[in-house]
């Protein structure tokens, strides 16, 4: 049986009072309904007079109520229909989708059925097993958005303490780099430590992507990329002649790919070179941890970091957007000087 996602109003009191009673409003409205459709097929109640939309508790005791049981509920059509929601309705990003779809299906299988057969209990010993923000967020969203908004509020993303970030030095980012094989390994790297981009931004660049004058990269948009906000940024020199001595953009198509490698196999190599070469590991997010505290201690405000980094929310971007256009960027970077080698 599909169950068919709606929204209803209630009165805050009768909200509240609701809660405090423990009661389910979703199922208590679903039955509601099923005991109002009844006495519409039934005609009259006893004293004469239509059924009412209200319903007494004297009425919902007395009339025969459709039962729906766990066998009414498929998991695999539920992990169909939220995995298509999650593409569809919401338009998440791939990768988030994935992970949202992952942790639905380790709930599947930890409940051994179907989402609406789980209690609170249930929900708190399955998010118990797992560290992983992600997996309190697709309860949530399993529960706040796809199906019952009461049960999802009892549930919380727990904020983490701050922790302090280390970052490389700029003597062992060039360790590594030396140590690296691959030409297209070592520009990758440069261009990840100086322009702040994401790994998957950097290694999914076109010659499309860039501003070879002025060397500035825009990012290409991923499809279905919603949870992540995307800019422009800069590159270094040094990252400029690298890019130059590995390819030749007059010869390539404007939508080939740069870097033709896996994405993980770039990860596992900056790691087996950071080992190489005695230093911390250094990874696609440690390369963008360094860029955000090199630009600082060279000067550059927060705020230019994060466009920088694709962090600036559009709303930002729109209402100030002399403070973020690519001349005043480009300008900023310029005086930062930032480089690796």
């Amino acid at each position: 049986m599909n169950k068919k996602r709606t929204n209803i109003s209630l009165q805050p009191n009768v909200y509240k009072k609701a809660k405090q009673l423990g009661i389910n409003i979703s199922q208590t409205a679903e039955e509601a309904l099923q005991i109002r459709i009844e006495s519409a097929h039934s005609g009259p109640i006893a004293d004469g007079t239509p059924a009412p939309l209200g319903i007494t508790l004297a009425h919902m005791d007395a009339a025969r109520i459709i039962n729906t049981t766990s066998d009414d509920l498929d998991p695999e059509q539920f992990l169909e229909e939220f995995e298509q929601a999650c593409e569809v309705d919401w338009d998440l990003a791939e990768r988030t989708t994935r992970d949202r779809a992952r942790y639905a299906r380790k709930l599947v299988d930890f409940l051994d059925d179907h989402p609406l057969t789980a209690s609170e209990q249930d929900l708190r010993n399955f998010l118990q097993q797992y560290e992983d923000q992600n997996c309190v967020k697709t309860v949530r969203i399993i529960y706040g958005r796809f199906y019952d908004p009461d049960l999802a509020e009892n549930f919380k993303i727990k904020n983490p303490p701050p922790t302090p970030t280390k970052a490389p030095s700029k003597e062992e980012l060039q360790a590594v780099y030396h140590e690296l094989d691959a030409g297209e390994e070592q520009a990758a790297l440069l261009l990840m430590a100086t322009s702040g981009l994401r790994r998957s931004e950097i290694l999914d660049l076109t010659p499309k992507n860039f501003d070879l004058e002025n060397r500035g990269v825009y990012p290409q948009k991923a499809d279905g990329q919603t949870t992540k906000q995307q800019w422009m940024s800069f590159y270094s020199p040094d990252a400029e002649r690298k890019l130059h001595d590995e390819y030749d953009f007059d010869q390539m198509d404007s939508d080939e790919p740069l870097f033709t490698r896996h994405k993980s196999t770039f990860t596992h190599n900056f790691a087996d070179a950071s080992e190489e070469a005695d230093t911390m590991r250094i990874t696609p997010q440690v390369l963008r941890v360094w860029f955000c505290q090199e630009m600082s201690s060279l000067g550059v405000a927060d705020r230019h970091i994060d466009a920088f980094c694709g962090r600036t929310s559009r709303s930002v971007l729109a209402n100030h957007y002399s403070d973020y256009t690519p001349e005043n960027l480009q300008k900023i970077y310029e005086d930062a000087g930032i480089s690796v080698l």
